[in-house]
C-alpha cells in the first residue's frame, strides 16, 4: 500500500502542472481551456485576504456570524455506496465503517475549536458574500459569451465572465498532519487562490487515463469527455491497493503545490486528489462548463482584475431573505440563469417594443414554476417582480431585477426537490444513495 506521489508511481509521472506569472484571456481560452490546469504564481498576494485572513480575530469579527458546512479532515465517501452493487460485488458497510458526516456551525464557533488536535473537522462551504471584497479574482477567464441582452454586473461590464458559485476552505493541520480529499472530479471550472498553508495537487486526465482509474458511479463518458454528474474513486489516496486496482499503477499523473499567494485553474472533469498542510485557507470561484469564449469580449476591453463582490454570481450566500435559497449552503445547484433567465430575456427581446407585457410575463413564470413542481405564491411574486422594473420588462431589466432573481432561484430549488434544512450544531451521517441520514447533536 503506497500513497499517491510515492516513488513507486514515478515511472508514470507526466511532469509538473504549468506555472505562469500572468495569463491573457486569449491564451487561456485557446491553449488551456477546457482541459489544461496551471498555477498562477503569486497572484493571490494582490488580495486583501492574503494579509487580513492571517488573523483569526479578523475572520471572527467580519465573518464569524455566517453558517458554514464542515466535513471530516480526511474525506471518505464509502458510505455513499453501502449495500450497492459496484465493481461486481456488493459494498459491505459494517458497524466499524465511519460514515461521511456533514456538520453546520457558525464560522465563529468553528474558530474556537479548529486548532485542537482532537477536532477532526474542516470548513468546506459556500463563501459568504461579505468575503468577496477581500478576494481579487484573476481575469484570465474574462470574455465568456453572455446573452446578447445581458448588461453584465452593475459594478463591472460584459467582459466579466458570469460566475457560478464561490467556496471557502479553512482547516488547521498541526505538525506532520494534513487534510485530504477523495480522488474526484468536479463539474465546473475552478479558480482557487491560496492565502495560507500549502496544498499538494495530483491530477489525472480522464480522457487519456480513465480506463485505468475506477469511479464509483460511472458518470463520466470518455468518448465525449462529458459527465452526468460529479464522481469519485474507491481508491484510497494514502493507501493505494494495487492488488485490487493494478491498472492504476499505469495511469499517468501530474502534480503541483500551491504556496501561499498562488492561484490555480482546475478544469471541469479533471480528476484530482489534494492534501492540505498547516493553517490552511483558500477561496475559490467557479464558472460553468458550458461557458464559451467570445473573442470580441462583447465589444469591451478587458478591465483590471476586480474583487469578487463586483462579479455577478449565480448562487451566492446567504442570499435574499424570504427565499428558499436564504441561509442554505448551496453547492452544485442548477444553472437557473441558462435554464430560466435566458429564455425569458430572449422572449422579451423578441416581444413588441422589446418588452414583455405583464400578463405574458406572469404566465411564463407560472409555467416554469408548475413544471418544477409548484412554487407557493408564484403569481403574486411574478407580479411584484414585474412592477419592480420601473421601465418595463425589457431584457436588460430582467437581468437586473432582484425580485425576479429570487423567484427564479426558488423555481430551480423546487425542481431539485425543494429546500433542504441544515440545522446548526448537528452532525449528519449520510448514506446518500440509500437516502439514509442519521442526525445527532454536536456537543462542543
Amino acid at each position: 500500500l503506497r500513497p499517491i506521489g510515492h516513488a513507486d508511481f514515478a515511472g508514470n509521472w507526466d511532469g509538473e502542472i504549468d506555472v505562469v506569472e500572468d495569463m491573457a484571456p486569449e491564451t487561456f481560452w485557446t491553449k488551456y481551456w477546457p482541459k489544461k490546469p496551471f498555477i498562477l504564481r503569486g497572484f493571490a498576494k494582490r488580495s486583501p485576504a492574503f494579509e487580513k485572513w492571517k488573523d483569526d480575530d479578523y475572520i471572527l469579527k467580519h465573518f464569524g456570524r455566517f453558517k458554514a458546512k464542515c466535513e471530516p479532515k480526511n474525506e471518505d465517501r464509502l458510505t455513499d455506496y453501502c449495500h450497492q452493487e459496484r465493481f461486481g460485488q456488493e459494498i459491505e458497510c459494517g458497524n466499524d465503517i465511519i460514515p461521511y458526516t456533514e456538520t453546520y456551525m457558525k464560522i465563529g464557533k468553528f474558530l474556537k475549536h479548529y486548532r485542537a488536535p482532537s477536532f477532526d473537522k474542516y470548513i468546506i462551504t459556500q463563501m459568504p458574500d461579505d468575503m468577496g471584497a477581500d478576494f481579487v479574482v484573476p481575469n484570465f477567464h474574462a470574455c465568456a459569451r453572455r446573452h446578447a441582452e445581458d448588461p453584465g454586473p452593475a459594478k463591472g461590464g460584459r467582459w466579466m465572465t458570469q460566475m457560478y458559485e464561490n467556496n471557502f476552505w479553512l482547516s488547521y493541520n498541526g505538525g506532520q498532519n494534513f487534510s485530504s480529499s477523495v480522488i474526484h472530479y468536479d463539474m465546473n471550472h475552478q479558480i482557487m487562490c491560496q492565502f495560507s498553508g500549502t496544498k499538494e495537487w495530483f491530477m489525472w486526465d480522464l480522457k487519456q487515463e480513465g480506463d485505468k482509474i475506477p469511479l464509483w458511479s460511472g458518470n463520466y463518458k470518455r468518448r465525449s469527455h462529458t459527465a452526468m454528474g460529479s464522481d469519485d474513486s474507491p481508491i484510497d489516496g494514502e493507501r493505494v491497493d494495487l492488488m485490487r486496482w493494478p491498472e492504476f499503477a499505469e495511469a499517468r499523473w501530474r502534480n503541483g503545490t500551491l504556496q501561499p499567494g498562488d492561484c490555480l485553474y482546475t478544469p471541469s472533469l479533471l480528476l484530482h486528489y489534494v492534501r492540505s498542510f498547516g493553517r490552511n485557507i483558500a477561496a475559490m470561484t467557479m464558472f460553468q462548463s458550458d461557458e464559451r469564449y467570445d473573442p470580441e469580449c462583447s465589444g469591451e476591453a478587458v478591465g483590471e482584475p476586480k474583487t469578487l463582490d463586483q462579479y455577478d454570481v449565480m448562487w451566492n450566500f446567504p442570499d435574499q431573505e424570504g427565499s428558499l435559497a436564504h441561509d442554505i449552503v448551496k453547492m452544485g445547484y442548477p444553472n437557473w440563469v441558462r435554464i430560466y433567465l435566458w429564455p425569458l430575456a430572449t422572449a422579451a427581446a423578441e416581444a413588441p417594443g422589446g418588452k414583455l407585457e405583464k400578463k405574458r410575463f406572469v404566465k411564463l413564470l407560472k409555467g416554469a414554476a408548475k413544471k418544477a413542481g409548484g412554487v407557493r405564491g408564484v403569481e403574486a411574486r411574478a407580479g411584484k417582480a414585474f412592477d419592480s422594473m420601473v421601465g418595463g420588462a425589457d431584457a436588460p431589466s430582467l437581468f437586473r431585477s432582484h425580485e425576479l432573481r429570487a423567484l427564479l432561484k426558488d423555481i430551480a430549488i423546487t425542481a431539485e426537490g425543494g429546500r433542504e434544512e441544515q440545522p446548526e450544531n448537528t452532525e449528519v451521517d449520510r448514506y446518500d444513495l440509500q437516502g439514509d441520514r442519521r442526525q445527532r447533536h454536536l456537543d462542543l
